[in-house]
């Protein structure tokens, strides 16, 4: 927590370029002030809300969804409904991002890594309904409550991807979310880094929570075919376009 709140505070200090200032290449410009700082509602945001509040009613309905005897990692909280929800989903405005960061890059393979109630991941999903979006939790009752928590909503292009299995298409926007798991958080970049292509993007959460997460991110921003790296503080952006000057960006969002 006190190394969390160290960095945060580095964070502030050194985050820039709000509103497009001080960016230089149009396509970064575009790419800030009209996609990621974009202040329009769509229609598709009511989605998400619902499924925050049916994710809430179902863990305090049937704790037994996600107990620990069902479950490979017991460290979550799932006694506390609210504080579960915030170590597994992205803020809101960040799952808003992210819908118009797909609008905008229209990636025909979409993958999230890592444990989820199904919020990031059918958020993920229903920017396109016509693309599929694969969900690996390396966990069943992940995938379970994902189900449940999607049925009856208009998400049906969601797959999921059993521990083990390999995907069968290889994946052009990439969402990892292990900010507690360096490890795997590491493993799974590196797979990425030996097959990526000049339209990927890869965001992973919780760049900051940790020393060994943040050495992390210092790598990935020194990978050659990594030109430009956006810093929101709880997600990191990084994409491969050659056409790009190689920079890191700290937005303040």
């Amino acid at each position: 927590m006190k190394y969390n709140i160290l960095s945060r505070l580095t964070y502030l200090r050194k985050a820039r370029h709000r509103g497009g200032h001080g960016i230089h290449s149009p396509f970064l410009f575009h790419l800030i002030t009209t996609v990621i700082e974009n202040k329009h509602q769509f229609p598709e945001y009511k989605i998400f809300r619902k499924l925050h509040l049916k994710a809430s009613k179902l863990l305090n309905q049937n704790p037994d969804l996600l107990s620990t005897k069902n479950r490979n990692d017991s460290l979550l909280s799932i006694n506390n409904p609210q504080k579960l929800y915030k170590e597994l989903e992205l803020p809101r405005r960040f799952h808003e991002m992210i819908f118009r960061l797909i609008r905008e890059f229209k990636p025909s393979v979409l993958i999230h890594y890592g444990p989820t109630l199904g919020i990031n991941s059918g958020m993920m999903a229903s920017a396109n309904s016509s693309t599929p979006v694969y969900q690996s939790t390396e966990d069943l009752s992940f995938d379970l409550f994902t189900l449940e928590l999607l049925r009856d909503s208009p998400i049906t292009n969601l797959c999921f991807l059993p521990k083990g299995s390999i995907l069968p298409l290889r994946p052009e926007f990439i969402l990892i979310n292990y900010p507690d798991n360096p490890e795997y958080t590491r493993n799974i970049l590196n797979i990425c880094l030996d097959r990526y292509s000049e339209n990927d993007l890869i965001i992973i959460k919780g760049i900051h929570q940790s020393k060994e997460m943040e050495i992390i991110w210092l790598d990935l921003i020194s990978q050659i075919g990594v030109r430009v790296t956006l810093d929101l503080f709880e997600i990191g952006i990084a994409l491969f376009r050659p056409g790009l000057q190689k920079e890191n960006f700290i937005l303040r969002f």
